[in-house]
């Protein structure tokens, strides 16, 4: 609303309405209605991180870790590479992907063989399902099966498709966007008697950082703790509450080892939400290994044994070994 101000003329031939006015030279102020603009435009004002809103395509992270079996999750959107190869990450599970099938393998090196060749090597499949699934908590079943295949063609295939079945579980829970812990166990009912990659029941702790302070941006390190048996304690000098729980550690058909635990830890370096690299230490042997993953469902991990606690880890480059592993999401 405003007030229009509408001044008299004074001089001859003015309107006979206003003639009044201009006799009286009188100033007339009249009240009248307006109408507001409905379109005009406000500002609006919102708040946003300016370290990361801009940062997000390929090169930020919104500050939110998780797992997929041994892959990191970036804002539980970005299936990342894996940043462990046998140490089990604390991170908690995504709500992005339900199921995982993996293949993970590794040669054999007998005295004066070459490093890459297969030497009669051995290969573990495994599946892991999501069954439940919230913000901060996630509970996951896993199946593992000894023997992937049969025949005469390639070495290994003296026992059949399948045998070898175990199972396990995983719980695991945020404590924070970049840390988690996870209680689990790969392996832990047997199905047959000849599983022998051990009843790997373990508590492990995971924890992201960032080389600049509250700069959530890549690359960035994460280290990975813990305590677990079967494989993850086989060095004697580290074993600890060695038991008959569950019938052993089953890491051998042919022979009995006690249930014991034992430490294990890895660092990993995520460069991109493509690409990372890996130090572990599994308590079976020390490994080093690198990580794709070219798209969000597949993910491609390659790496060296360089020592392991049969040989009391004595580093030699004519015992490394090599291992791999292929994982395939939905």
């Amino acid at each position: 609303m405003f007030l229009l101000l509408y001044l008299t003329a004074f001089a001859g031939g003015g309107k006979s309405e206003n003639k009044d006015n201009q006799k009286n030279n009188n100033l007339i102020w009249e009240k009248v209605k307006t109408y507001e603009n409905d379109n005009k435009s406000e500002i609006e004002w919102e708040k946003f991180n300016d370290q990361i809103d801009f940062l997000l395509n390929d090169k930020g992270i919104n500050n939110s870790i998780n797992s997929f079996n041994r892959s990191i999750v970036i804002n539980d959107k970005d299936i990342g590479p894996d940043i462990t190869f046998l140490v089990p990450i604390g991170f908690k599970s995504s709500e992005e992907m339900r199921l995982d099938f993996s293949i993970r393998g590794w040669n054999r090196r007998p005295k004066n063989s070459d490093l890459f060749a297969w030497n009669n090597g051995d290969a573990v499949g495994q599946a892991f399902l999501n069954i439940f699934n919230n913000e901060k908590t996630s509970l996951g079943l896993n199946l593992g099966m000894r023997s992937l295949y049969s025949g005469s063609q390639y070495s290994g295939g003296t026992t059949g498709v399948g045998e070898g079945l175990s199972m396990g579980f995983r719980i695991d829970r945020a404590l924070s966007d970049s840390s988690g812990l996870a209680l689990g166990a790969e392996q832990l009912i047997h199905f047959d008697d000849t599983t022998d990659t051990g009843r790997d029941i373990y508590i492990t702790y995971s924890k992201a950082f960032w080389s600049k302070k509250d700069e959530n941006v890549f690359p960035f390190t994460v280290l990975t703790g813990g305590i677990g048996t079967g494989y993850l304690a086989l060095w004697e000098d580290t074993k600890f509450a060695c038991s008959d729980l569950f019938g052993g550690a089953g890491v051998d058909v042919n022979n009995y080892y006690p249930l014991c635990w034992g430490p294990f830890g890895a660092v990993s370096f995520v460069f991109n939400n493509k690409f990372s690299s890996f130090i572990e230490y599994n308590n079976y042997s020390f490994m080093i290994g690198s990580s794709i993953a070219p798209t969000n469902k597949i993910r491609l991990t390659f790496g060296l044994t360089l020592a392991e606690s049969f040989d009391d880890y004595d580093l030699s480059s004519d015992d490394f070994r090599w291992f791999s592993r292929i994982s395939l999401g939905f």
